[in-house]
């Protein structure tokens, strides 16, 4: 186990300037596939290691310690775990686009597996136990398909489901889009790059909590294709279990938890900062996949609090995807840094004139200065 010992720990911690970083190297003799991996956790307290047994032991995994120094030794090696003071080492003064206290906590591993060179990253919630293939299940997904089958929504702002188990829906998908004539999708086939891939959840489901308080949970999201499907149009990005290029790192940013008059904004973080990256990846016509692998997810936090982090989430949702979509429209294909870079302006532009709710414009505005911040560590 490596892990960068920095100051703010306990007595025993030797004070270190630089934390240790991993390396990447080509996995080619342990798996015939030479893009080396970095695996990405989120950990605001100590999780059930063994749900990692099928990472494989020559990949990293990139801890991004949310206890802030509390957590105890893994019981791998090659894992490396910042706490804060190692994560404002590492990023220096672009320690500031770095959010804690959220699942977006996890920005700061992608950032250091972006700069550190690794080719693909993955990103894994703390209480998703992996599977054998699982790591392989992923690389296999990104890379050129041909004719792949793909799902389309029949509406040209309409939405594709992840979860095929009939009457439900994946947390994010919104309910302006969950009537039937809404909702449609076609299945046709689709060519390109595939640039990111999407595993989806077993066990507890990643639904709104408001729809699991009415209608339960199915705990199968019964996948329709053994084959991971490409989404063509807008879908719930949920950041639990993706594997993605790191090219596409500098666009592909996990919004903070936020506070309005005095209510938590929270459960966005991955559905907000996923539709960015995915229009992105449109107008340079990369390719987003989901199906497989299928990870346990273990943790469901208490219904009554879900709802309440996420209403504001469901109000506001509309609202910024509107000012998200007429930013789109002004940027062309480019480096996915350039590319986030200009949407940052466009918003701020799109925000001076917009005549939604001030609270929604000072909210959406804070959002866009975290954004600001996350493009400026890459120019």
């Amino acid at each position: 186990m490596q892990q960068p010992l920095t100051p703010g720990g306990d007595a025993e911690r030797p004070i270190m300037s630089t934390p240790a970083v991993p390396k990447p190297h080509s996995r080619e003799e342990v798996s015939g596939d030479a893009r080396s991996v970095a695996v990405v956790i989120p950990m605001p307290n100590d999780p059930p290691w063994e749900l990692f047994d099928e990472i494989p032991s020559d990949v990293a995994i990139i801890v991004s310690d949310d206890s802030n120094g509390n957590l105890a030794m893994p019981t791998r090696d090659n894992v490396y775990i910042y706490d804060y003071a190692a994560q404002e080492a590492y990023a220096g003064p672009h320690y500031e686009a770095m959010p804690h206290r959220s699942a977006a906590s996890r920005n700061i591993g992608h950032y250091i597996a972006y700069r550190e060179g690794f080719d693909v990253i993955v990103a894994l919630d703390y209480d998703c136990g992996t599977r054998p293939g699982w790591l392989e299940s992923h690389l296999t997904a990104i890379d050129k398909v041909v004719d792949a089958p793909a799902v389309r929504p029949l509406l040209d702002d309409g939405w594709v489901n992840s979860i095929d188990t009939p009457g439900f829906y994946s947390r994010g998908y919104p309910y302006e889009f969950r009537a039937e004539d809404r909702s449609a999708v076609e299945t046709i086939t689709a060519t390109g790059e595939v640039k990111l891939n999407m595993g989806v959840w077993d066990g507890i489901l990643d639904l709104n909590g408001v729809d699991k308080l009415q209608g339960g949970e199915p705990g199968d999201p019964m996948l329709a294709s053994p084959i991971n499907r490409i989404a063509l149009g807008n879908i719930p990005v949920c950041g639990m279990n993706t594997a993605f290029n790191a090219e596409i790192t500098p666009a592909y940013y996990f919004l903070p938890d936020l506070w309005i008059n005095g209510w938590q904004l929270s459960r966005h973080d991955d559905i907000w900062g996923g539709y960015v990256v995915k229009k992105l990846m449109d107008v340079r016509g990369d390719l987003f996949a989901y199906g497989n692998p299928v990870v346990a997810h273990t943790k469901q936090t208490a219904l009554e609090r879900v709802v309440v982090l996420e209403q504001w989430m469901h109000l506001m949702s509309m609202g910024f995807y509107g000012l998200i979509d007429e930013a789109v429209d002004e940027i062309l294909p480019g480096s996915y840094a350039d590319m986030f870079s200009h949407l940052v302006e466009e918003l701020e532009r799109g925000i001076s004139r917009s005549t939604l709710p001030s609270h929604y414009l000072w909210t959406y505005g804070e959002l866009v200065t975290w954004m600001g911040r996350w493009a400026r560590a890459f120019q």
